[in-house]
This record gives C-alpha cells, sequence and structure tokens, in this order.
C-alpha cells in the first residue's frame, strides 16, 4: 500500500466543504467544533462524574486491534466486556496497550429514524456536550457514535455498510487514518459473504502489518492518510475504506453518520447490495 498524499484541511465553512462531499473525497475540517463544551470537558474525570454509573459493552483485545483477525477464533476475534463507564475510564487510563475500545455500536448518542430523532436518555449529558455539524443536513441525519479509547487501539480495515457519509470529531487524544477508495476494492481481500467470518465489510489484510506475500494485491493500492488532533472532523465520504490507530493516551470521538442526497454507485455499494439482497 502506497500513501499517495495527505487528506486536505479546510477551514469549518459548509462552501469549502461542499466541493468535498460533492466529489465524494476526504477532508480534514479545523476548528468545527468551536464552542463544543466537550473539548474542554471530556476528561476521564468529567466523564465519570457525568455517567460513570452506566453500564456498556466495550470490545477488547490483547493487541490493541479490533476485531483482531489474527486470533484462531470467531469469539476471540470479536471479544467484547462489560463495565460501567467510570470503571472503562479507570481501564483506559491504566492500560496503555489499547486492549479496551468503547464504541457506538454498543450504545448510541442519537439516531435518526423514519424523521424522528432519538438521544439515548442515559448518555444524553454527553450529548448536549457536542453540536450536530453544520455540513449535517439535520433531515439525513442518521446516527451519532461516541468512541473512547486508550493508546494503541487500531480499528481493522474495513467500510460502513450502512451507506452514510462519516464525519469523525476528535475530541480529545489523537487518531491517524488510512483511507482507500471504493474502486480498489477487488485488490483488498474482503472477507467473502457466507464464509464463517460474518465480517463480510473487513478486509483479511492487516494493512498495520501487511503480509504482501499472503496479499500481493496490496503493493498496488493507494491510500490517503490523515492526522486528526482534538477540534478536528474527518469526512469519511460514503463506502471508502479506512483503518484508524488511536495515538492519545485518552481519546474520546464522537461520529456523525448522515444519508448521502443520492445512493453512490461504485464496487463497494454494489458489493454490499448483494449481499442485503442475497440475506
Amino acid at each position: 500500500m502506497r500513501i499517495v498524499r495527505t487528506a486536505d484541511r479546510i477551514s469549518a465553512d459548509p462552501a469549502a466543504f461542499a466541493p468535498f462531499e460533492r466529489g465524494d473525497l476526504p477532508v480534514v475540517i479545523e476548528g468545527a467544533l468551536a464552542g463544543w463544551p466537550a473539548l474542554a470537558r471530556w476528561s476521564p474525570a468529567y466523564l465519570s462524574e457525568r455517567v460513570g454509573d452506566v453500564r456498556i459493552r466495550y470490545k477488547r483485545s490483547t493487541t490493541g486491534a479490533h476485531p483482531d483477525f489474527h486470533q484462531p477464533t470467531l469469539a476471540a476475534m470479536f471479544a467484547t466486556g462489560e463495565a460501567t463507564l467510570r470503571e472503562l475510564c479507570a481501564a483506559v487510563t491504566a492500560d496503555r496497550s489499547g486492549g479496551r475500545l468503547f464504541t457506538g455500536d454498543e450504545k448510541f448518542l442519537a439516531r435518526r429514524r423514519d424523521g424522528t430523532t432519538a438521544i439515548d436518555p442515559e448518555l444524553a449529558p454527553l450529548y448536549a456536550d457536542v453540536a450536530l455539524p453544520a455540513v449535517v443536513p439535520p433531515d439525513r441525519l442518521y446516527t451519532v457514535w461516541p468512541w473512547l479509547s486508550g493508546a494503541g487501539v487500531r480499528t481493522w480495515l474495513h467500510y460502513d455498510n450502512n451507506g452514510c457519509h462519516n464525519l469523525n470529531a476528535q475530541i480529545t487524544g489523537a487518531k491517524d487514518c488510512v483511507l482507500i477508495d471504493p474502486g480498489q476494492l477487488e485488490r483488498l481481500a474482503m472477507f467473502p459473504p457466507g464464509a464463517p467470518n460474518p465480517a463480510v465489510n473487513c478486509s483479511a489484510i492487516d494493512v498495520h502489518a501487511p503480509d504482501l506475500a499472503r496479499f500481493p494485491e496490496l503493493a498496488g493500492v493507494e491510500a490517503i492518510a490523515a492526522h486528526l488532533e482534538p477540534g478536528d472532523l474527518l469526512f469519511i465520504p460514503a463506502w471508502w475504506l479506512h483503518a484508524f490507530v488511536h495515538t492519545g493516551g485518552f481519546n474520546t470521538n464522537v461520529n456523525f453518520w448522515w444519508k448521502p442526497d443520492a445512493a453512490r454507485d461504485n464496487p463497494v455499494a454494489r458489493r454490499q447490495a448483494a449481499i442485503e439482497a442475497a440475506r
């Protein structure tokens, strides 16, 4: 895999963002979180005080990767645990190996379905600390998810199978991301539908430690890199593949997914449509 460029960085101006959305191009929006209380508040102590008693499921890994497809069983690949948010904050700050990750797979902040927006009542204090970015059309909002992780957590290369655009808001900590456009899907060795591994939106390739003898086609893949610091918003267009490495000691993020104004036609979108039709 070759990093061909770093994602552009633009100001928090909807007019500056519009060409990137129209062109399905990743971009980092700087300063878009100005005025968010979360930027000043979201420390382990604050989260523990405000929502510490909320029980959540979290992902866990002995290597920091999740899912960890190097593991011998599905249970180990997709291992999870359960704790209060207070316990998770304490574990994350004490464990620098990157073994624990809380994501909105387990508990959303807000979601919109059939014209109605619902806010999770247990996490409502956190949702009050953020704001819907100006570039997200409120009527096309899909889901708002929180992330909490320690240093070293890395997410496997995948695409979001909801067909949504994604804005990843970095609140505390930092992340590095690689992004690959949908047109390169055939080189990415996706897990096939119907196989034992259900993660059909994931690549079998560990892009952070690639085995080029097993996956020589990866050498021809071109990727875009992005780095996020507190206050940054990363735009991941619908169907783009991406993988993160969480580099801060205490990382918090909020993802905003929203439906594009029109369905996209590309290899990833067609693949996902075929998977859903087969179900």
